[in-house]
């Protein structure tokens, strides 16, 4: 698609004096930036291809030469200052890193330097420009995604990704852990201070949750008072103690409701490990029917699917 897109970009690019301007450089920046290296080193040498095979000239050599440079630069580039600015600032050093050989080599070409400034001037403005409407689309963009895809009231995933990632661990046969997390007693919480408490207990165990969170561990909320975890990259020894400890210090735990005195809350914890050959829907059911046997068996506790 990228690949196609640049082809199309090339087709309706502007020549002047035998050198062809387009805007293929917000292509390569954008692409560095947010998809896979793999992904933008190899369209930007596929495209050099096809702009080297559109005509076979001066000009056409010297772009390939610095498209093939652009494939290694850019994605350096991103690496070096992706977590030190942000994301416009990161997208306009790279714009600016990809103009440069196309001015230096257009001053090489055109012997008028007025006409070099005003192409020079103008390529520029209308790049940054481009980046900067682009950049703010991509923001709403993100904006609406998490939206969709994030708990108003706890700002923890919601079901939606939960089935959605439980779906791409799937396909990438992932082992993982899967457990099905219940307040207990939640409804009496409701019942003694009122709705408004209930929905505190909620963010207070989302940020329970964020707290004890450790690399490859995700948290939903999947319903009322039910939430899921998901553990990748886990011994099933290692992701069952983690849920262990994390049920024992909810019970050590005081939480505040309506500005009454704190109240303490226990979870039921029902937890099912991948195996080979089973569907992660199905290992989802065997954390469902563990919570339930949790529930029967007393509460407080964390029961492991057979």
């Amino acid at each position: 698609m990228e690949v196609l897109l640049g082809t199309i970009l090339l087709s309706f690019s502007t020549v002047i004096l035998g050198i062809r301007y387009d805007f293929r450089v917000l292509l390569f920046c954008f692409s560095a930036k947010y998809m896979d290296w793999r992904i933008t080193s190899s369209s930007i040498f596929l495209l050099s291809i096809i702009r080297f095979l559109w005509g076979n000239s001066e000009a056409a050599q010297v772009n390939l030469i610095v498209s093939l440079m652009l494939a290694i630069a850019l994605p350096m580039i991103v690496e070096l200052i992706r977590d030190r600015i942000n994301d416009l600032a990161q997208l306009l050093i790279l714009v600016t890193v990809a103009l440069i050989p196309t001015i230096v080599f257009t001053n090489h070409q055109i012997a008028d330097k007025w006409l070099v400034l005003s192409i020079s001037i103008i390529l520029s403005a209308l790049n940054y420009a481009a980046i900067f409407v682009l950049h703010y689309f991509i923001s709403d963009l993100h904006v609406l995604i998490d939206s969709a895809s994030t708990d108003h009231l706890t700002n923890l995933k919601n079901v939606r990704l939960f089935n959605s990632d439980l779906v791409e661990m799937e396909r990438k046969k992932s082992p993982v852990t899967v457990a099905v997390i219940d307040i207990d007693h939640f409804k009496n919480y409701n019942d003694n201070y009122g709705h408004d408490s209930g929905d505190a207990v909620l963010r207070q165990m989302a940020a329970l949750f964020n707290e004890r969170a450790i690399p490859h561990t995700t948290f939903y909320r999947i319903g009322g008072e039910e939430f899921g975890v998901i553990l990748s990259h886990f011994s099933p020894s290692a992701a069952e103690a983690f849920l262990h400890e994390l049920q024992e210090t909810v019970s050590r735990r005081s939480f505040t409701v309506r500005g009454e005195n704190p109240v303490s809350i226990t979870l039921s914890v029902g937890v099912a490990h991948s195996e080979k050959g089973e569907t992660l829907k199905k290992t989802l059911k065997r954390a469902d029917i563990a919570l339930y046997q949790a529930k029967e068996s007393g509460r407080n506790k964390v029961m492991v699917s057979a």
